[in-house]
């Protein structure tokens, strides 16, 4: 996913992936396999969450760029901005890695972003670089949506499976009036209260919503 000039063309590559993970999940439902129902929640887990830090990371720099959004407004800094590799370096105190540095060619490592799956990282740097679109993103951050709280812990229960990861994963549950004695890929499956959808779908379309508004005003 890359930064783009418009921001359909950003939005429509976001939400096909987000819709293909989607359905991924849907299809879960069918298989009967235990080993193979992990396997595609950890995919589908870890790729949702890169999917929406690709965005992020993207949008930024579509920023940067004076992208026009899909409403056909176009956006404005008030920073003056060279390169992407420029404002990389912005956003890098955002990560608390104040004094990393580039490298000799003046390079910023990838590592020293920071985590862009953080409404935070895109609402701080746009902010202070001027964004004219600024309050339209603090507006779709505004709705009290979930996914951005409590994804990144599913995620990291994936990734690392050990005790303490799955711990976090499981006291989510409460929150969507799903019992916590359920092992995280259940609580994944499960119907939220007074929700037809299963958690994890839920989230993929938060993820969906967010990005049509962030992309469309």
């Amino acid at each position: 996913m890359r930064p783009h000039k418009n921001l359909i063309k950003l939005q429509k590559a976001a939400i096909k992936r987000l819709t293909r993970l989607e359905q991924l999940s849907t299809n879960i439902l069918s298989i009967s396999s235990n080993r193979e129902v992990e396997t595609l929640l950890t995919y589908i887990t870890i790729e949702t969450l890169n999917t929406w830090s690709n965005f992020s990371r993207s949008f930024y720099l579509s920023c940067v760029l004076s992208a026009k959004t899909v409403s056909g407004t176009r956006i404005t800094i008030s920073t003056t901005i060279a390169n992407f590799n420029d404002a990389i370096g912005l956003v890098i105190p955002a990560n608390k890695k104040r004094h990393a540095t580039p490298n000799n060619a003046g390079i910023w490592h990838r590592r020293f972003e920071p985590t862009w799956h953080d409404p935070r990282v895109i609402m701080d740097i746009c902010n202070q670089i001027g964004c004219s679109n600024i309050t339209q993103i603090q507006s779709g951050f505004s709705g009290g949506l979930t996914v951005f709280n409590n994804l990144p812990t599913f995620r990291n229960f994936y990734a690392h499976r050990n005790q303490q990861t799955e711990y976090a994963a499981m006291q989510i549950a409460s929150q969507y009036g799903i019992s916590n004695l359920l092992k995280p890929s259940q609580i994944l499956l499960s119907l939220p209260l007074n929700r037809s959808q299963p958690l994890l779908i839920e989230w993929i379309d938060e993820l969906i919503l967010t990005v049509e508004y962030l992309c469309y005003e």
